[in-house]
């Protein structure tokens, strides 16, 4: 039965991917970090679904820094590169059409194999969500993390902190971010789902990310260097954006994790059921985003020396910063598509793990 599944969802992702005109998924892994116990036999199959947040990469930054350099009176001044790079051709609506279709299979694919879903109306009252605000799709808006779009599918209806209804709320890390990464690991929906009678509490997220930071580190020696490429993938990703508020140094940066997650939570104490499936390889698609690079290089100015009559000399140092912005032009409907084709694939692989323990 699972390997007629298998060639089934095989034969499903070739349909599609023909249909998209060669786009196609690269090689990834999945894995199953399990924190407590298997679900008994007798195990209430209803489900909660707390989050289904989609995040889509459309822009990023990237600086470098490089303080003045000097032996003896020469050297060079301080020297700051930057670039960015964004898409051009996303189309929002399609983005959101293609999160309903896998918001939707989900749910369908829940009920054919015998779980219930629960209405949100069931955790509004829950001292769990006792402080958190109505959270309904549809949404396509600007995230709180930089250069990224948060979609929320036009069917879903949930609760969250005020902070993230505003759109305030980011994934910024911290000082300690192994720390924080942690915490949001066993965010504790064991407590909701205690309160729910043990119902099994669901929370998704997707990401679909392109960007790849960072210049080389060889001529990162020789002065600032700024590099952007494209690698369209879906899977957790590091991201980094200048930093813009706050208490900052010259060329400062601020780092986020988007993640790609699928985190069951049933039960509580010592029968509490919690794991948490993610790709341990991102998901690589070909076919959709053109290969493209931008890049900016500063050397800085090499300092300049004057003689004044015959008592001293003044060496002139010029503070140099260099841009460069680069826009790539996309076919929404493949954007969107390949948002649906890899993000279909990883819940698949959630979904036949969830229905394998709850034989």
């Amino acid at each position: 039965m699972k390997q007629t599944k298998h060639i089934l969802i095989a034969l499903a992702l070739v349909l599609v991917a023909t249909s998209l005109k060669a786009q196609t998924l690269g090689e990834y892994k999945v894995n199953f970090d399990n924190f407590g116990i298997k679900p008994k036999k007798n195990a209430p199959k209803k489900v909660y679904i707390n989050s289904f947040n989609v995040m889509v990469e459309v822009y990023r930054e990237d600086v470098d820094y490089k303080a003045k350099r000097e032996f003896r009176g020469k050297g060079r001044a301080e020297a700051k590169a930057s670039a960015a790079l964004g898409l051009k051709g996303v189309d929002t609506n399609l983005l959101q059409q293609e999160t309903d279709k896998l918001y939707s299979e989900f749910i369908n694919e829940l009920k054919t194999n015998g779980f219930e879903i629960l209405d949100a109306a069931v955790a509004k009252n829950t001292d769990y969500h006792n402080k958190s605000k109505e959270f309904n799709g549809p949404i396509v808006r600007e995230s709180a993390n930089p250069g990224m779009l948060e979609i929320v599918p036009t069917d879903f209806r949930g609760f969250t902190s005020e902070k993230n209804a505003s759109g305030k709320k980011s994934n910024k890390n911290g000082l300690f971010p192994g720390m924080k990464g942690l915490g949001k690991l066993a965010k504790n929906t064991n407590m909701l789902s205690k309160q729910l009678d043990d119902a099994i509490v669901i929370d998704v997220n997707l990401a679909l990310t392109w960007s790849k930071t960072g210049g080389s580190w060889l001529k990162g020696l020789a002065g600032a260097n700024a590099k952007i490429e494209t690698n369209l993938a879906l899977g957790s990703k590091d991201v980094s954006a200048p930093k813009k508020k706050g208490l900052r140094f010259k060329g400062a940066e601020e780092y986020f994790t988007i993640p790609n997650d699928f985190t069951v939570a049933q039960g509580s104490g010592m029968k509490k059921v919690t794991w948490k499936g993610y790709l341990k390889k991102p998901i690589y698609i070909n076919g959709v985003l053109d290969n493209v690079k931008v890049e900016s290089e500063n050397k800085g100015e090499i300092a300049k020396t004057y003689d004044v009559g015959n008592l001293y000399r003044v060496t002139e140092w010029n503070s140099t910063i260099s841009s460069n912005a680069k826009f790539v032009e996309v076919n929404g409907e493949k954007f969107a598509e390949a948002l649906y084709l890899s993000g279909k694939t990883f819940m698949d692989e959630q979904l036949e793990y969830l229905f394998e323990k709850y034989k």
